[in-house]
């Protein structure tokens, strides 16, 4: 066997069983949950493509509740991996066109410098989302951060996936900042986005060291509208995690 035959079939054994361990460890869904939602302490970016193929085939994609984690998730690995978009954007157009959506909105809010050439590259991959990529062609691409947080709590799904992807401070920040909206009276759709900011925070504090640092931060420069929220999130977080505590 010559020298370079030998060299393609390394390379060819390493890719299988580099493929055969993103398989077996994204084949539970506990698993595949917990590798996305500590993702940030850790990152290995060449297993996002297999990660989220595996969530599309477990279901998790499907629109509604479960697309904004996942787009916020991948938007966040492009941001912080720009050199990895095209490829990545490549592997996944093979998704089932029910979750073709999520890849198209996570390059849209990516924030990546080339978002339209990647969008365009689409076109002929995804006919079915033709009409949505075209209508974001037309426009100027937005970063997650901008998302309007009135439009309901989805959009906190997406920045808390954008979060586990980067570990930023910033969409943890951006989510406090509707925890007034918690005492709000006669504006449901505020109101709706208050409770589930107040509960996320409250929950990922508790799971996360890091999201309970940055709202401990907050309490010494929020508004103080703000801090009569975030002071309950912040000690229910601290109570529960001394229950997990006690023998």
């Amino acid at each position: 066997m010559t020298i370079i035959r030998r060299f393609i079939c390394l390379v060819l054994a390493m890719m299988c069983a580099v493929a055969s361990a993103a398989d077996g460890r994204f084949s539970e869904p506990t698993a595949l949950g917990r590798w996305i939602t500590y993702y940030y302490v850790q990152p290995e970016p060449q297993l996002v493509g297999e990660a989220v193929r595996a969530a599309s085939s477990q279901g998790f994609m499907k629109e509604g509740r479960g697309a904004p984690p996942f787009f916020g998730f991948i938007a966040g690995v492009l941001g912080k991996n720009p050199e990895m978009a095209r490829p990545l954007a490549e592997k996944l157009t093979s998704l089932p066109e029910i979750d073709q959506p999520v890849l198209v909105l996570a390059i849209w809010y990516s924030g990546h410098p080339d978002t339209k050439q990647l969008l365009g590259a689409l076109l002929n991959s995804m006919p079915a989302q033709k009409q949505m990529i075209e209508h974001f062609l037309a426009n100027t691409p937005p970063g997650i951060l901008d998302l309007p947080l009135e439009q309901g709590p989805w959009v906190l799904d997406a920045l808390w996936g954008y979060f586990m992807a980067t570990g930023d401070d910033s969409p943890i920040v951006r989510i406090i900042g509707a925890l007034p909206w918690f005492n709000v009276r006669g504006d449901i759709p505020r109101l709706s986005v208050g409770g589930a900011a107040r509960w996320s925070l409250t929950s990922n504090a508790v799971q996360h060291e890091r999201v309970l640092a940055v709202c401990r931060e907050q309490l010494k420069t929020q508004t103080q509208e703000v801090v009569e929220v975030l002071k309950e999130v912040v000690e229910s977080a601290e109570s529960d995690l001394r229950g997990h505590r006690k023998p």
